[in-house]
C-alpha cells in the first residue's frame, strides 16, 4: 500500500499502524513504508497549483469531473494526510516534503474555508467539502460535495478534518495562520452544535454528538425501535482530538484561559458520545472441537463496532449511501482520544 500513487489518503493507509510499529518497537521496514509512502503523496502534487491531488475523479448523479488535464480535485480531508509529509519531511530533514505540506494547507485556507459571521463570537470558517481547481491557472473552477448535503452545507466530517489537519499543521510548522484556522474551525464546529435544534437531545444525551451535516434537514432513522436524528459520531470524535491538539498548542504559547475551553470541550463531546452510541453488543468468543474459532452473538445483534451512529455518506446523488452504522473513523479517533488523553497527562 505505501507504494501507491493513484490516492492522497497515504497518511490515512500507514499512519495508525506502521507509524505506531516504528515507534514502539523500532521495525526498519516500517519506517522504510512510511518515508516511501510520504513520497507517494508528495508525488500527487502540483506546484503550479500549490496543492496535491486528492481524486483522479469524481462522478455522482450531480456531477461529471473526469479530466485530468482540465480538472484538479482537492478535498478537505486532504488536510489530514499533511501529517504524514511533515513526519517524513522532519525526519530525514527534507525540507521540500515539509514546503508541500505547508503550501497545501496555506491554499486551502483560501479555497476551501468560508468565513462566518457569529454574534460575539471570534472570527469563524466553516468548510466546503471538495474544490475542483484549474491545473492550468490554479483558479476555483466549483464548488461542491460527494458526502455532505449540498454543495454549499457545511459536512460535519469536513469541518472536523479541517480543524484536526489545521491542529496537526500548525503544531508541526508553528505558523500561526494554521492555528488560526484550527481554532475558527473548531468555534464554528462547537456553535453548530449549542445551536442545533432540541431534537438532538434524545433523554438528555446528544447535545454535543454532531448531527451529520449541519445544514441538512433534520433527518430520522431508528435506532433501538425509536426515532432519532442522524448523526455522524466519527465527526465529534475526530474534532475532539483536533481539539485536545488545540489545547496543548495554545498552552504552550501561554494562553491558558482559551486554551481550557478546548479540553472542556473535548471532553465534553467524547462523554457524550459514549452516553449516546457507545455499542452495548456482546458477542463471546469460544474454541470448538477442531480449535476453530466460534463466536456467539450473545444478544442476537452482531457487534460491528466499539461505537455507533456514524454516517460514511448521505448524499441523495451518492449511489453508495451508508448511515447509522459503526464506522472506523469513530473507533480509531476514540482509541486516539484516549492515547492523547494518556500522553498528555490528562488522565
Amino acid at each position: 500500500m505505501s507504494g501507491r500513487k493513484d490516492t492522497h489518503d497515504l497518511g490515512f493507509i500507514v499512519q495508525p499502524a506502521l507509524q505506531r510499529d516504528w515507534e514502539l518497537f523500532g521495525r526498519q521496514e516500517s519506517l522504510k513504508s512510511l518515508l516511501n509512502a510520504a513520497q507517494g503523496l508528495a508525488s500527487r502534487y502540483d506546484a503550479h497549483v500549490g496543492a496535491i491531488r486528492s481524486w483522479d475523479s469524481f462522478s455522482n448523479a450531480h456531477h461529471d469531473i473526469t479530466s485530468m488535464e482540465d480538472d484538479f480535485l482537492v478535498i478537505i480531508d486532504s488536510l489530514c494526510n499533511l501529517d504524514l509529509l511533515f513526519y517524513a519531511g522532519n525526519y530525514t530533514r527534507n525540507s521540500h516534503l515539509i514546503s508541500i505540506a505547508s503550501t497545501h494547507a496555506t491554499t486551502l485556507l483560501s479555497t476551501h474555508l468560508r468565513k462566518e459571521t457569529i454574534p460575539n463570537k471570534e472570527t469563524c470558517y466553516s468548510t466546503y467539502h471538495a474544490v475542483n481547481l484549474s491545473p492550468r491557472t490554479g483558479s476555483v473552477k466549483r464548488k461542491l460535495t460527494a458526502q455532505g448535503y449540498s454543495d454549499d452545507s457545511t459536512w460535519a466530517r469536513g469541518q472536523a478534518w479541517a480543524i484536526l489537519g489545521y491542529a496537526q499543521a500548525y503544531s508541526w510548522t508553528k505558523e500561526r495562520k494554521f492555528l488560526d484556522a484550527a481554532v475558527g474551525l473548531a468555534q464554528y464546529f462547537m456553535h453548530r452544535l449549542e445551536t442545533s435544534p432540541n431534537v438532538v437531545e434524545e433523554d438528555g444525551r446528544g447535545r454535543y454528538v454532531p448531527l451529520w451535516d449541519f445544514d441538512a434537514p433534520i433527518t430520522y432513522t431508528t435506532v433501538d425501535g425509536k426515532q432519532a436524528p442522524l448523526r455522524d459520531v466519527s465527526a465529534g470524535l475526530i474534532t475532539a482530538n483536533g481539539m485536545l491538539i488545540i489545547f496543548g498548542q495554545l498552552s504552550g504559547t501561554g494562553e491558558y484561559e482559551s486554551a481550557k475551553r478546548y479540553l472542556e470541550y473535548a471532553m465534553l463531546i467524547a462523554k457524550d458520545t459514549i452516553a449516546l452510541a457507545y455499542n452495548r453488543d456482546e458477542m463471546r468468543l469460544g474454541l470448538d472441537e477442531a480449535g476453530g474459532i466460534l463466536v456467539e452473538n450473545v444478544n442476537g445483534h452482531r457487534f460491528d463496532a466499539i461505537l455507533g451512529r456514524s454516517t460514511a455518506n448521505f448524499n441523495e446523488n451518492h449511489a453508495d449511501r451508508h448511515w447509522d452504522h459503526g464506522l472506523v473513523y469513530a473507533d480509531y479517533y476514540f482509541l486516539e482520544f484516549g492515547n492523547r488523553l494518556l500522553e498528555m497527562g490528562l488522565i
